[in-house]
């Protein structure tokens, strides 16, 4: 299911030519995405808690199909984007539901784990919808290779139905406004959702546009050959090791290093040299699944009550802010590929000063369950 929510950045440039947009157009592909993933997160807790998370996680993969299949034949930029913002409204049935799934079904030192187990399983299959994406447009075109997506999140919905554990149903509590403004008062969740966020924005608009980078000079790489690049997300097989080692001695403390990790790589990328770009390239993805593996672990240090609002929150900062990653550094695209890292190493900059205040005031120990 989420190979479909980046499966355009590594054929960006044949939608460009495609759909007959700018490259600030074709990533709002991205944006109309992120941002439905904002809006409609906030459905999807509530809407669990009543009829069961794993319900929920099957139909959306299941739906989620239609929109996909369409994309194959959208006539034009606004057809297109708009199945893309359907796409988008169904996948919080995923990822904002599977983050309590894991964390009720997994307690004590194991749920670092298995959250970096979770976050490594999008990391795989965001690596899955970006090369693979790219090598079947290079055979059949992009449009058969968006057609050929739509096996992924129904293969998904079928193995999840066979296999997943079910949880039971509780009654639906819905988010109230005394709840959200109670957690939009507090400074550390909110400095922890900006921290994701703008990490996020940084590593979506290297990613976004990395495909322009390879494949024009000095690279000149094609477009098989630049999808291949994205292989670097092989890196997420370290989050598991990595979620439980950042649970055990404090995710805060981890924090700045891991932003650090992403801001490092973003510089590399300038370098005319391709093993020193796949080099940035595997040290952003790395900070950036880290970061979002220790943000997510702080949530319920931060937050002591209403932990699910709390997280809807967390997911709605985190998304609006990567939307605008996918969109705000293409418009300096046309400068050269350094403007877009400069963009994009302002938000690192801004990731870290939150990191460095979040690793100041955060104490190490796990929270008590509740």
């Amino acid at each position: 299911m989420f190979a479909t929510m980046y499966s355009t950045q590594a054929i960006l440039p044949e939608l460009e030519s495609g759909l007959d947009c700018s490259a600030a157009a074709a990533g709002l592909s991205i944006t109309v995405v992120v941002f439905a993933v904002a809006i409609f997160g906030w459905f999807y807790g509530p809407f669990s808690d009543r009829v069961g998370r794993v319900r929920v996680m099957i139909g959306s993969a299941a739906v989620i199909v239609v929109p996909t299949a369409l994309l194959a034949v959208a006539p034009g930029l606004p057809a297109f984007l708009a199945l893309r913002a359907a796409q988008g409204a169904l996948m919080p049935g995923l990822l904002v539901v599977a983050v309590p799934y894991v964390a009720e079904r997994f307690r004590g030192p194991g749920q670092g784990a298995a959250m970096g187990a979770y976050t490594g399983s999008l990391v795989f299959g965001g690596l899955v919808g970006r090369v693979g994406t790219a090598v079947v447009a290079g055979q059949i075109g992009w449009r058969g290779a968006l057609a050929v997506l739509t096996v992924l999140p129904a293969a998904g919905a079928l193995a999840m139905w066979a296999w997943l554990p079910r949880d039971r149903q509780h009654a639906a509590v819905w988010p109230s406004r005394a709840e959200i403004l109670d957690h939009l008062r507090n400074r550390r969740l909110l400095a922890n959702a900006a921290c994701a966020g703008t990490s996020f924005f940084a590593f979506v608009g290297v990613f976004t546009y990395a495909t322009h980078r390879l494949t024009g000079p000095p690279f000149r790489l094609s477009l098989t050959e630049s999808g291949l690049v994205y292989s670097v997300w092989l890196v997420g097989a370290l989050l598991p090791a990595l979620g439980g080692f950042a649970d055990r001695v404090g995710p805060a403390r981890l924090l700045p290093v891991f932003v650090a990790c992403g801001g490092a790589g973003g510089l590399l990328t300038l370098v005319d040299w391709l093993p020193a770009v796949m080099l940035g390239l595997a040290m952003m993805a790395l900070g950036m699944f880290s970061t979002v593996t220790a943000c997510q672990l702080l949530i319920p240090r931060i937050a002591s009550h209403n932990r699910g609002t709390a997280t809807s929150l967390h997911l709605t900062v985190y998304y609006l802010l990567g939307g605008l990653g996918a969109y705000l550094p293409g418009l300096a695209l046309s400068a050269g590929w350094g403007d877009v890292v400069a963009v994009c190493l302002a938000a690192s900059a801004a990731a870290f000063a939150l990191a460095g205040l979040l690793a100041a005031r955060l104490p190490a120990r796990r929270p008590a369950l509740g």
